[in-house]
């Protein structure tokens, strides 16, 4: 399970003494274990709109579930009006929390899972970077059921499909996911749903990144320095997902700066495979795959023409059968030629097939 580390923050203003709920109205209390229907949402003091800094909604969200788990928050969490949470009182907070999780019961974590996933059914909408934390918490109180269902001889998913039924398999292994991914919390800014494709691209090279805080790594690498205070929102998911986009061209041995990707993205839309293609062929031929983007880029985001005709729905095609010789005729030519299939993507292959199949399919409909 992941731990607090480092969290650092900039947001100037505050709400003064914001602690959160101890457990009071819509609490789920810990006794009363044989009840176990699906409970109100755990109480929560920084509701959206109120509180928009995810690391004071963090800390209040905490303190409210510890008390509705029967434990006792933190009694001296005060936050100081135009003062930012001092890292010290979040690691305590955090720390309360997972703590009382590790003393519930079987039937008391379900309860306490339920209610925490009811919350976020209710925020997901409007407060995404609030997800992270509530993601977090589901994820640690998944990993403490899933303990004890093994240990009694259950199956986890067996017991996670019946008694979780509003909860997806997908859903669940994303929290999971939150809760084992170290410094996680401080990069609640990202939101549930990119902080999910940032982990998926660390897995493979996460023995590689540091074990404190693999995210702030993986950035660093790309030559960005995380600093949320200094990035506008609107800019932040094309950062993300251009480190995403660098990250998974690196194995095609395609290294392009993070700027040059963002100023692609602006203008030309995402990166397609048939852009990575035509990068491909570039590497193969000792060009710069680089200068594919600066060139589109300086077209306003207009592909070349073999490019871009290949890719746009504007332009429907008039012979088909023409078209499905000249797809076999190419084909043909890369076996007859004797080409390097080293040079050859195969993953462009493989989604040729399926596409062949998909079309193929449609005769027997």
């Amino acid at each position: 399970m992941a731990k607090l580390e480092d969290i650092s923050h900039s947001n100037e203003s505050a709400p003064q003494n914001a602690t959160g709920g101890t457990g009071g109205p819509g609490g789920v209390p810990s006794s009363g274990t044989e009840d176990v229907s699906l409970p109100k949402p755990v109480p929560t003091v920084g509701a959206p709109g109120n509180d928009d800094d995810p690391m004071r909604h963090m800390l209040m969200h905490f303190q409210g579930s510890t008390g509705a788990m029967g434990g006792k928050p933190e009694p001296d969490a005060q936050v100081e009006e135009g003062k930012p949470i001092p890292q010290e009182m979040l690691q305590r907070v955090v720390e309360n929390t997972t703590g009382q999780i590790e003393k519930l019961t079987k039937d008391e974590a379900l309860l306490q899972l339920k209610s925490q996933h009811v919350a976020a059914e209710e925020i997901y909408a409007s407060a995404r970077t609030k997800m992270v934390n509530i993601g977090y918490l589901i994820g640690c109180l998944l990993a403490h059921l899933k303990s004890l269902v093994i240990a009694e001889g259950e199956n986890w998913g067996d017991f996670s499909d019946r008694e979780l039924p509003e909860m997806s398999r997908r859903t669940r292994d994303k929290c999971m996911n939150l809760a084992d991914t170290p410094g996680i919390l401080k990069h609640a800014y990202l939101g549930t749903d990119a902080a999910e494709q940032v982990i998926q691209i660390i897995k493979p090279i996460k023995h590689m990144l540091s074990k404190e805080d693999p995210i702030s790594d993986l950035f660093e690498r790309s030559g960005i320095k995380l600093n949320y205070a200094e990035i506008e929102k609107s800019e932040l998911k094309l950062l993300v997902q251009a480190v995403i986009t660098r990250q998974k061209l690196l194995p095609k041995k395609i290294d392009i700066e993070v700027q040059t990707i963002i100023d692609f993205s602006k203008v030309a839309g995402p990166v397609t495979a048939i852009d990575t293609a035509v990068m491909l062929d570039r590497v193969a031929h000792e060009l710069s795959p680089a200068e594919y983007m600066v060139e589109v880029i300086a077209k306003n985001g207009l592909r070349p023409n073999d490019v871009s005709d290949t890719n746009s729905p504007k332009h429907p095609i008039k012979y088909i059968n023409a078209e499905t010789v000249k797809l076999k005729n190419s084909i043909d030519r890369l076996l007859e030629e004797e080409v390097n299939l080293k040079k050859l993507d195969k993953t462009h292959l493989e989604a040729l097939r399926t596409a062949v199949d998909n079309l193929l399919g449609r005769f027997s409909n």
